[in-house]
């Protein structure tokens, strides 16, 4: 009886044995996908899944871009690359079970959003179908997978990855007043080093269209690629707000819950009978959203603040600038939806003096020029209005896909619907404005008039306003510092070399401010300011230690001949722009430590050779900077650090908190020193 138990249990124990080892030598574990991660990134059109990084259910192998074929959302897609990789998507050569694939994206194509139409915003999707189906030789630990199994997985919420907005600090504003309990979303984004280089950062403003409203700022930093503000992206216009001595600007965008034409009602207020203004519920949070994050931001330059936004963001920047215009240097409304029919004749006198520039393409059929834009910029500049840019294109073209299917909202090959023109500006495509002199009517305003040069972030990184200093305007007049000459060069004759010969500077009193104008108002300045160790001083004295801000009126004198094409008429001849913040014509030291004045002397196009004269303020311009005054003297010095090149300079204006003494200097009468290398009369 023993023996047949002892004989059962090992008979028992046997077959588990050869069962566990044939379990061990049979048949592979079946190859499984268990999770997936969907990388969004941001395109001209809005957001788009060009990667994903999916986990299996061992370490993989024999893995590159013929081993799959894919499918995201509802389009299969053509695989770029696919390589094995770490958790977050990168290439690695070491034992992994996560694959990255990268796949070509365009227009309509695997978009994370969907458009609720109730509501008119986009929303993230629940989750992205992802499928991947085995073409060439893949193996999941042991096992070969067959040619055409499939992988079907789902990236929901929590798998989604957005590497675009992550470097932005995301928060909240509340605001609570009169009734009213509002929340909207805020992202900044800083560019690295701002906070330690040599001087205060610029910041530009962003206020997202009607279908980027809700809860999640990601939303409106993808739905108008906001990313091409920051060095996030390819296109990037940080490059025209840095410098030398600057990083580049912050960037901030702000989030409506709606929709910034909302003016309570939860409808849009573009018509609304009865109404004066188009107004905004939101317009308090907005500006208490700006003022909070430039109040704890000490290295925003508060005169370079710029704001702008398209559509619905066009709006609230146009209501922003009616209701605090006179806090921005700049605006860049883009299709701007601000009911001409709503703006009074008064509005219209509140913003002339403004520096805008709208961008507009003729055929938006959302926002209809001639009831918005082309009508309130031909009544801004009839009111006079200097500073004003338009930029009007035919169409909207793309770079991220240059071939978007013509379908949803337009009829031409090759283009978007005419109200995305952001795609335009985010593009840098901004290469042309309207020639102002050819408007006498709303209807003069079309695509044939645009034909000056004109790049809009290059030209809002010019703007400035001075810096409200809380204090005292102090002027000190040019003529009225010591004057010291330098070393300039000067032509010894046809083809000879240029001698080094002392400069000349002299009190002009025929020049002139012109903004957009021919002529203007004649000034007393030093004229043509120029040479290597040319100077003019002042020394002020104030009777306690404090912070005040230098305001620089000066115009450029910048010859650049290289347009002309006649040297009978000079036709062509232009004035280049003076970026003040490279120190490259002109220094200024207060107490000999150098300071980088903040600020551009804009350039003129069109001059004629035989008429020019370069003692006309042709250019006029400032720039600013915010120093620390000593108790008792404190020397200020302008210096010119350019042989050949020079700028007029007319007057520094000092705001002080406290009362600043200087001795003014005759220099009326000033004869500039011999020139000692005389050129040979004929």
């Amino acid at each position: 009886m023993k023996k047949r138990l002892a004989a059962v249990v090992t008979a028992i124990v046997l077959s588990l044995c050869c069962g566990a080892l044939l379990a061990a030598c049979g048949d592979p574990v079946p190859a499984e996908a268990k999770s997936v991660k969907a990388i969004v990134w941001g395109y001209e059109w809005g957001p788009a899944v060009p990667k994903v990084v999916v986990e299996f259910s061992d370490n993989v192998s024999d893995v590159d871009k013929d081993t799959f074929a894919v499918r995201i959302g509802t389009k299969n897609r053509t695989v770029l690359d696919a390589y094995k990789s770490d958790k977050d998507g990168n290439k690695t050569t070491e034992e992994t079970k996560f694959v990255t694939v990268e796949t070509d994206v365009k227009y309509g194509e695997s978009s994370p959003f969907v458009y609720d139409q109730n509501k008119q915003m986009n929303d993230w999707a629940e989750s992205i179908a992802i499928r991947l189906t085995v073409k060439g030789d893949f193996k999941v630990g042991k096992t070969a997978c067959e040619k055409d199994q499939a992988f079907s997985l789902k990236a929901e919420a929590k798998d989604r990855v957005v590497p675009q907005t992550a470097s932005w600090k995301k928060d909240t504003v509340k605001y609570t007043k009169e009734g009213k309990e509002q929340v909207i979303q805020r992202a900044s984004w800083a560019p690295a080093g701002a906070d330690s280089d040599g001087g205060k950062n610029p910041l530009v403003i962003w206020l997202h269209g009607m279908g980027e409203g809700g809860t999640d700022i990601d939303i409106a930093l993808l739905g108008n690629e906001v990313t091409a503000l920051t060095s996030e992206n390819e296109t990037s216009v940080q490059k025209y707000f840095t410098t030398d001595t600057l990083k580049g600007a912050y960037v901030l965008a702000l989030q409506s819950p709606t929709m910034w034409m909302d003016d309570g009602s939860g409808e849009m207020n573009v018509d609304k009978p009865g109404a004066e203004k188009q107004t905004s519920y939101y317009t308090e949070i907005v500006w208490k959203a700006i003022t909070d994050y430039v109040d704890n931001n000490p290295d925003v330059d508060t005169s370079r603040i710029y704001l702008g936004g398209c559509s619905n963001g066009g709006y609230m920047t146009m209501n922003m600038a009616f209701e605090h215009g006179d806090y921005f240097a700049a605006f860049y409304p883009i299709c701007e939806a601000y009911n001409n029919s709503k703006i009074s004749d008064a509005m219209i006198n509140d913003i002339k003096g403004y520096n805008m520039w709208f961008i507009q393409s003729h055929d938006d059929t959302t926002v209809v020029p001639s009831k918005f834009v082309y009508a309130t910029y031909d009544r801004l500049l009839k009111a006079g209005a200097a500073n004003m840019h338009l930029t009007v294109t035919d169409h909207v073209y793309g770079k991220d896909d240059p071939h978007p299917s013509a379908g949803w909202g337009t009829s031409v090959p090759d283009t978007y619907m005419g109200h995305w023109v952001w795609i335009t500006a985010f593009n840098d495509e901004i290469k042309k404005e309207v020639d102002n002199s050819a408007i006498t009517k709303p209807e003069d305003i079309k695509p044939e008039i645009c034909t000056k040069d004109g790049n809009v972030w290059k030209w809002l990184s010019e703007q400035t306003k001075p810096v409200a200093g809380g204090g005292t305007d102090y002027v000190l007049e040019a003529e009225a510092g010591v004057i010291t000459d330098g070393i300039t060069e000067v032509s010894s004759g046809w083809g000879q070399p240029a001698v080094d010969t002392p400069a000349s500077v002299k009190v002009e009193t025929a020049n002139k401010y012109t903004g957009s104008e021919a002529v203007g108002d004649a000034v007393t300045s030093l004229g043509y300011f120029t040479g290597i160790g040319t100077k003019v001083e002042w020394t002020i004295t104030v009777d306690e230690a404090c912070d005040v801000v230098l305001t620089l009126y000066a115009a450029a004198a910048i010859q650049d001949q290289s347009g002309v094409t006649d040297w009978g008429t000079g036709e062509g001849l232009k004035m280049s722009p003076v970026d003040l913040s490279k120190n490259e014509y002109l220094k200024l030291s207060v107490g000999g430590v150098d300071q980088a004045l903040t600020g551009t002397l804009p350039g003129i196009e069109g001059l004629n050779w035989s008429a020019l004269n370069p003692s006309l303020y042709h250019n006029y311009g400032t720039g600013t900077v915010k120093v620390h005054l000593e108790k008792g003297a404190n020397t200020i010095t302008l210096s010119s650090v350019h042989k050949t090149i020079g700028i007029n300079i007319d007057k520094l204006v000092v705001n002080s908190p406290v009362e600043v003494t200087f001795t003014p200097t005759d220099n009326s009468s000033r004869v500039p020193p011999p020139n000692p290398n005389p050129q040979p009369q004929a």
